[in-house]
């Protein structure tokens, strides 16, 4: 029987060699450590104490009701998105309002009891706690501060409290980072992404921190880890160099983070077929060699007097109908016969 120290966290594969994180504590398999630490950097700000607590079901259920709440709310969709390019996913409250609204999204239990009186010191003491885990907008109202305040020392009930802070965890991290996965399905996905680099054998595998895939075209490309959304970077090796790739595969922020690495695999490996369908791979894919390139005739007058089928004017005066010599240029460069400039050759 193999020993739990042997497990992998990330994905529940037994492994003979594990890497430890001191970050997470969770032990991790070649396949999972730059994935699972780069997502533990990304989400190192987070205090412990900003954990759910609260079933899988209804935070996933929770998040879905903030994200509603933002598409409904075009300002705050606009400085959440502008938040995000920034690379700080965050579903907060931006003002007083969104903070009542998300109130009444969380849905306290029974508030009525009185709660203590507490000094503003007290209100700047709890609320300087959010702060410094990440709220972005604290609430300005004396009313809001204080009743945040009370929700964070517990006297409107543990319950409510744990609610709040269950809102707080959402609000803070992203559903794709580790800490916020669900364990099964994450597990599922990267167990996946194992099967699928094993089946391709030599045109792909696990190295330096990144899987290594060798595409139809015979072009070879690296998928590696990176801080930012959407947290994977593609690059193709040429020689010694590693030329940047953008490509974002479809409904990528749908499914689960290890899915979107399988993904991406099959693309690369299948570049040829890929390539068809995304123009910023079609140009490794496909590129035409510099010499190959159709060199453009740079003798506009010779082009003009085969379009024309007569001389290029000169700089003369108006002609006898009376137009103006820049206008009757411009008018006799709306009439033309060739189907296309670019195969006339220069004949000077």
């Amino acid at each position: 029987m193999i020993d739990n120290e042997q497990i992998c966290g990330s994905c529940g594969t037994p492994s003979e060699s594990l890497k430890h994180s001191a970050r997470g504590n969770v032990d991790l398999c070649e396949m999972c450590v730059p994935w699972v630490k780069r997502s533990l950097n990304r989400t190192r700000s987070i205090p412990r104490w900003v954990r759910p607590h609260a079933s899988l079901e209804y935070v996933a259920e929770l998040r879905g009701k903030f994200q509603e709440m933002f598409h409904r709310d075009h300002r705050n969709q606009m400085i959440r998105h502008h938040i995000m390019d920034m690379g700080f996913p965050y579903l907060g409250p931006f003002n007083d309002a969104s903070w009542s609204n998300s109130f009444s999204i969380l849905n306290f239990e029974d508030v009525q009891t009185p709660a203590p009186n507490i000094s503003e010191t007290v209100v700047d003491n709890e609320l300087s706690r959010l702060e410094k885990a990440g709220v972005i907008r604290l609430p300005t109202q004396p009313m809001l501060r204080k009743y945040v305040a009370h929700l964070l020392r517990g006297d409107f009930g543990l319950a409510n409290k744990r609610r709040f802070i269950t809102a707080l965890f959402i609000w803070l991290v992203s559903d794709d980072e580790f800490i916020a996965r669900v364990p099964e399905a994450w597990a599922t996905s990267f167990n996946f992404l194992r099967d699928v680099v094993n089946e391709l054998e030599d045109r792909a595998s696990f190295v330096d921190g990144g899987i290594h895939v060798i595409g139809s075209s015979g072009n070879t490309y690296r998928i590696q880890s990176r801080a930012q959304k959407p947290y994977y970077l593609v690059t193709r090796i040429v020689e010694d160099k590693r030329i940047p790739i953008c490509i974002d595969p479809l409904g990528a922020s749908n499914v689960v983070f290890g899915d979107v690495l399988v993904t991406l695999v099959l693309s690369l490996y299948d570049d040829q077929i890929s390539a068809r369908r995304i123009n910023t791979l079609s140009q490794h894919v496909f590129g035409t060699p510099v010499h190959h390139q159709r060199q453009r005739n740079v003798n506009i007058d010779h082009l003009w007097r085969r379009a024309l089928g007569n001389a290029p004017m000169g700089d003369v005066g108006d002609d006898d109908s009376g137009v103006p010599m820049p206008w009757q240029r411009l008018l006799d460069r709306f009439q033309t016969n060739l189907a296309d400039w670019t195969l006339e050759e220069d004949g000077e």
